[in-house]
């Protein structure tokens, strides 16, 4: 009797990270059933990822190494144009899952088998059913930041395979994958999305330490995708969750891990600018503020202003 046919695939992009892919797989592995197919994207790691594994756990998924090193936006890209299954779910390398994280999803992905996308939101649970329900929730810097969050988005690529261009087309805004879903959505607006308070990985680093500064320059072309939006309105409540990552991003930062005194300055100028001064003001002063005084005063003295 033939098996039946996968529903999910489980999607890992990774580069030069060995222990990390390894110890993910490991757990992986024996959550696997015949809904779910497991695909490693290796982006020419110097350390093959296959011989990471022993050949019977090699037979239990599929193993995809690049010729040469494409970037990081392509190689994940690549889950995406090579998906077969119904649905994607992304996992970056580093983000270790839970021992029942497949059969969680399985659950989710059972319970809302007509959405287009499911985010694992973790603090929040709702649906939205058109472009100005999910345009408004994205006021929220905690919604935003989520719905591009590689290990907590599942894709429902047989609908969404059709809007796949719209994520190449803004593959360099490292929001590519987010842009597309709500492209689709304002495409199609009687489009089901939901997010859910599930947490399936143990635990996600909260430090910063990538170059964020790279990350906000490109957030322009995410604001960009969406500036042709009658109402203003509907546009400003898009973005502010974008905008108001932005100014946290910077105020973590404070010992200046990656980014400079003067480039923070500089980047904090930057989100104003791109905002508005005025809208910055009027829909999002805290963070406005808060990230003004953290570049002017002490630790010590900051602390006690804010509270902390």
């Amino acid at each position: 009797m033939l098996s039946k046919q996968p529903i999910l695939t489980i999607a890992i992009p990774t580069y030069n990270r060995p222990e990390k892919i390894k110890a993910q797989v490991n757990v992986l592995l024996p959550q696997l059933n015949d809904k779910v197919h497991l695909v490693i994207y290796d982006n020419c790691s110097d350390t093959k990822v296959e011989t990471l594994f022993k050949p019977n756990e090699i037979l239990q998924f599929h193993l995809v190494r690049n010729r040469v090193n494409v970037g990081a936006d392509a190689n994940i890209a690549r889950c995406f144009e090579n998906c077969t299954t119904k649905w994607l779910w992304t996992l970056s390398d580093d983000d270790l899952v839970k021992e029942d994280a497949v059969e969680s999803i399985l659950n989710e992905i059972e319970k809302n088998e007509e959405a287009v996308f499911i985010n694992l939101c973790s603090v929040s649970n709702f649906s939205t059913r058109n472009f100005d329900e999910i345009a408004a929730k994205f006021k929220s810097p905690r919604v935003f930041v989520n719905s591009f969050q590689m290990s907590s988005c599942l894709y429902n690529m047989s609908i969404l395979s059709k809007s796949l261009h719209n994520y190449y087309n803004n593959l360099s805004s490292m929001m590519g994958t987010i842009i597309m879903v709500l492209k689709h959505v304002q495409n199609h607006n009687l489009s089901h999305c939901r997010f859910v308070d599930l947490i399936v990985v143990k635990d996600f680093d909260n430090v910063v330490s990538w170059d964020y500064s790279v990350y906000i320059l490109r957030t322009q072309l995410f604001i960009d995708a969406f500036s042709g939006l009658k109402s203003r309105n509907l546009h400003n409540k898009l973005s502010l969750g974008c905008y108001i990552i932005n100014y946290s991003l910077i105020e973590l930062d404070r010992k200046e891990s990656k980014v400079n005194y003067s480039k923070r300055w500089n980047l904090y100028l930057y989100n104003i600018k791109n905002q508005g001064l005025l809208n910055a003001l009027i829909y999002c002063p805290k963070p406005l503020i808060r990230t003004f005084l953290n570049l002017i005063l002490p630790q010590s003295i900051f602390n006690f202003v804010v509270g902390k």
